[in-house]
């Protein structure tokens, strides 16, 4: 096998087709796991292989399982993976910013608030990835995460529907005033 090829690594072959279609949650990352058992514990290492070459699809459906089954270490490769190919639209950027959220990773604030900032405008005018981003760093809850979300909820910069959707997520919304309807109107 060589870093540029990894669909010559048969078990990478085997782990993507035990995930089947549809989305990878709990119960299908354990049928891969069953299926591959070496995905347990080589699954991060397939993962920077198979983003060393480029092959974003197969690395997004690995994550889903690594999510699942490994994913102390997890989060730094996300977070490489997000700078790199995300920024190029080579990988599904939403469902990377729900498994940071996912995984409470602390490290990804950064990361994320960095995505907020570049997205702000282009995401409109209903900002999912925005909103996604949101609701990360709301989940990782750490005091530097909701730092930012306070920020984004009280910028006269963010458009209303982010500084919406980050004060509903501290709970704020209603302090500030915002009237909802108001706030979302696109």
């Amino acid at each position: 096998m060589t870093a540029a090829d990894p669909s010559r690594d048969p078990l990478i072959d085997r782990a993507d087709a035990a995930i089947g279609i549809g989305h990878v949650g709990q119960e299908k990352a354990a049928e891969v796991v069953a299926a591959v058992p070496e995905s347990r514990y080589r699954a991060l290492d397939w993962l920077r292989t198979l983003a060393d070459a480029g092959q974003w699809r197969s690395f997004e459906r690995l994550a889903g399982v690594a999510l699942h089954v490994h994913p102390e270490g997890l989060a730094e490769i996300l977070i490489s993976a997000l700078a790199s190919a995300g920024s190029r639209g080579e990988v599904n950027v939403e469902d990377l910013v729900d498994m940071l959220g996912e995984l409470r990773a602390p490290e990804a604030v950064g990361a994320l608030a960095a995505l907020l900032h570049e997205r702000r405008e282009s995401d409109a005018p209903f900002f999912p990835l925005s909103v996604k981003s949101v609701q990360s760093l709301a989940e990782i809850g750490t005091p530097e995460a909701l730092t930012v979300l306070r920020g984004v909820a009280t910028g006269a910069d963010w458009p209303n529907p982010v500084r919406w959707h980050a004060a509903e997520e501290l709970g704020i919304e209603e302090e500030l005033g915002y009237d909802e309807d108001e706030m979302l109107r696109p």
